[in-house]
C-alpha cells in the first residue's frame, strides 16, 4: 500500500495537467494515511514491538536460582554468587524446574531419596544449569541441549549436542539413584560430582 502510494506521488510530478496532479497527490496521502492506520491499529504491530523489550527485561533481571534439597543442612551460604534458594523435593510430586530464562544450581546433596529412586526435570528455554551430584548416587541423564556445551562429570563433553545419554554403571544396583531430564535451548549444562 505504501508502494503504491510513492508510485502515485512519482506519477504526479510527472503529469503535466495541474488539476490530474493534485487528485494524485491526495491519492498518495490518502493511500499514505490507510497504511498508518493499518500499521498502528494492527494488535500484531504492538506486539512485535513491546514483545522484544519484554523479554530484554526479564533476561536482565533473572537472577541465578540454587535449587537444594530441603531435608538436611545445607553447606552453601545464602548469598553466594547472588544466587536465590528455592527447594526441590518438598513432596513426591515436585520434581520439576520449570524457567525462561537464568542460570541454576542444583545440589543434591541432603535429598533424602525414595526406595524407588527419585526424578528431576529441568525445562528452560536459555541458561546455564549446574547439578552437583553426590558421590554414592547413580545417575541417568537425558539431556536435550539445542546450543551450548554438555558436561558429564569430566568424562563427556559436547557442544551444540542436540541430545545427549548417559547413565552411570552402577545404576541398576545402586541404593540412591536419580533419574534427572533436562530440556534447555540455549545454555550449558554441567554435572559435577560434589
Amino acid at each position: 500500500m505504501v508502494g503504491l502510494g510513492l508510485l502515485l506521488t512519482f506519477l504526479s510530478t510527472r503529469v503535466t495537467s495541474r488539476q490530474l496532479q493534485r487528485v494524485l497527490k491526495q491519492f498518495a496521502i490518502a493511500l499514505g494515511v490507510v497504511a498508518l492506520i493499518i500499521f498502528v491499529a494492527n494488535g500484531y504491530t504492538w506486539i512485535a514491538l513491546i514483545f522484544p523489550i519484554i523479554i530484554g527485561i526479564l533476561f536482565w533481571k533473572s537472577s541465578g536460582i540454587r535449587y537444594t534439597s530441603v531435608h538436611g543442612q545445607n553447606t552453601y551460604d545464602e548469598n553466594e554468587n547472588n544466587f536465590q534458594r528455592r527447594g526441590i523435593f518438598e513432596s513426591k510430586d515436585d520434581h520439576t524446574v520449570s524457567r525462561l530464562s537464568g542460570n541454576d544450581v542444583i545440589d543434591l546433596a541432603t535429598t533424602v531419596f525414595q526406595p524407588a529412586g527419585n526424578e528431576l526435570n529441568i525445562k528452560k528455554a536459555s541458561g546455564n544449569t549446574t547439578i552437583i551430584v553426590p558421590d554414592d548416587v547413580a545417575v541417568v541423564l537425558d539431556v536435550t541441549a539445542i546450543s551450548g556445551v554438555v558436561k558429564i562429570f569430566d568424562e563427556i563433553t559436547k557442544v551444540n549436542a542436540e541430545h545427549v545419554r548417559y547413565m552411570t554403571p552402577d545404576f541398576g544396583t545402586s541404593e540412591k539413584r536419580i533419574r534427572i531430564t533436562i530440556h534447555v535451548g540455549r545454555g550449558s549444562v554441567e554435572i559435577v560430582k560434589g
